[in-house]
């Protein structure tokens, strides 16, 4: 899936749920909705940055990532320093959890992360929707202006606090926690982290369905 294939009708796979009763024990009036134009957005910034990553595969292969070449990097250098050596393979895999989460968005199924990898790569999605909402609104997006229009929409805090089961994969971006990922630390032990070292990114966690082993790569 990219970002020139079919756009998937939002409006119909996330429909808005609308209510007038003003109850305060009203699931519709008080609950928090992932609406048609928050999928569609998401769904177009893990349909970027999975197109970023394999064109990143395709330029640089299993080349390491350095911070005095960080700008020839489209995706990869917004990971963890710890995964800046990982091979062509690795990379690889990385990008189809791209495109397995927005698979996921295209069936009408939150795209709720199941293991570390995916948890990443949400989050990255999640960090950069805003400005990818700005260049559509810049580039007078029809089919996004087209979708019904919620208080909900673009309410990435929400979409942060309901898609993941918790944020320690973040802690992988503090340099001063360097070793905090190998499940033998300390720190890991204490916070009962798990096994967090970018081998292990791809195992699923244990109260998820791990997605098909034949799904295959698209590039």
């Amino acid at each position: 899936m990219s970002v020139d294939s079919p756009r998937p009708d939002f409006a119909a796979l996330f429909p808005v749920r609308e209510c007038d009763c003003g109850r305060e024990d009203c699931e519709i009036c008080v609950g928090w909705q992932f609406t048609p134009r928050t999928a569609d957005l998401l769904h177009t910034a893990l349909q970027i940055i999975a197109d970023e990553a394999f064109d990143d595969i395709e330029e640089h292969g299993s080349e390491p990532v350095e911070r005095e070449n960080g700008g020839d990097w489209l995706f990869f250098d917004r990971l963890p320093r710890i995964t800046w050596n990982q091979d062509w393979g690795w990379r690889r895999q990385v990008a189809r959890v791209c495109d397995d989460l927005a698979g996921d968005l295209a069936r009408g199924d939150w795209p709720t992360p199941r293991n570390n990898a995916e948890e990443i790569v949400l989050h990255l999605a999640i960090e950069g929707a805003p400005d990818y909402l700005e260049e559509g609104e810049d580039a007078g997006d029809e089919e996004r202006d087209a979708l019904p229009r919620h208080g909900d929409d673009y309410d990435w805090e929400m979409c942060s606090e309901v898609l993941f089961q918790d944020h320690d994969v973040l802690m992988l971006y503090d340099e001063s926690l360097d070793g905090i990922e190998d499940p033998g630390s300390d720190a890991n032990i204490y916070l009962r982290m798990g096994d967090m070292r970018p081998t292990a990114w791809f195992e699923y966690f244990k109260n998820v369905e791990p997605r098909h082993p034949g799904r295959g790569f698209r590039r």
